[in-house]
């Protein structure tokens, strides 16, 4: 099996204008902007821990730690990504609510209504108010002040690709002090690291492609 420094390298050399594109890109995204280079790095956290990018999460943790992020900081993080997983798949329950009573939906995107939070909710009403618990904890200021949780968690939206969470997360980074320039660029992390996830595991298909010729 090829080390990893030779594996990276034959990536490269099979496309290498799009390498360096892409590096061009990482790079710029990453650099001090409206947002910091901490926090940058702390959405990554978050958003390799949606991608279940492993290569991700090994990189951009350690980066995060160099940046000024503490233990606790980047802890925080990865549970707004949790966070994030479990409200995209619970807004997204609406469709299978209407779905259950014979309606059909007009478009794709759940429906965001009281009427609707309280249907799903009383289908079972312990979960639901376990769910918002935890949620409320996740997002308390803790290690991480909330403007930053709710910047991590837009950047986790673009990868859940939950349209009522995007919605959401963008109100409240907004209420909460984030410029429209610091959430642009939350989600243009969000943006790299699901890019960097799909070459990260080309070195699975490289590997694949050595043993079979």
């Amino acid at each position: 099996m090829n080390n990893p420094t030779t594996l990276a390298k034959k990536k490269a050399d099979l496309a290498p204008a799009h390498i360096e594109a892409w590096r061009n890109f990482s790079q710029t995204v990453f650099k001090e902007g409206a947002l910091d280079e901490k926090t940058k790095q702390l959405i990554a956290v978050a958003v390799a821990h949606v991608t279940q990018c492993p290569y991700c999460i090994k990189s951009h943790t350690p980066q995060a730690l160099r940046k000024g992020a503490s233990k606790e900081e980047i802890m925080e993080a990865i549970w707004v990504a949790a966070a994030g997983r479990a409200s995209g798949a619970y807004t997204h329950a609406a469709i299978a609510v209407d779905a259950m009573d014979g309606l059909n939906q007009d478009g794709l995107v759940p429906q965001s209504t009281p009427e609707m939070a309280k249907k799903k909710a009383d289908l079972v009403p312990e979960t639901a108010n376990a769910w918002r618990n935890f949620s409320n904890t996740v997002f308390k200021t803790g290690a991480l002040d909330e403007k930053t949780k709710q910047l991590i968690a837009l950047g986790v939206a673009h990868v859940t690709q939950c349209a009522n969470c995007i919605k959401g997360h963008t109100k409240m980074a907004k209420l909460k002090g984030a410029s429209n320039e610091q959430l642009m660029e939350a989600i243009w992390v969000a943006s790299e690291m699901r890019a960097g996830a799909a070459y990260a595991h080309a070195s699975i298909a490289m590997e694949a492609m050595e043993t079979h010729g």
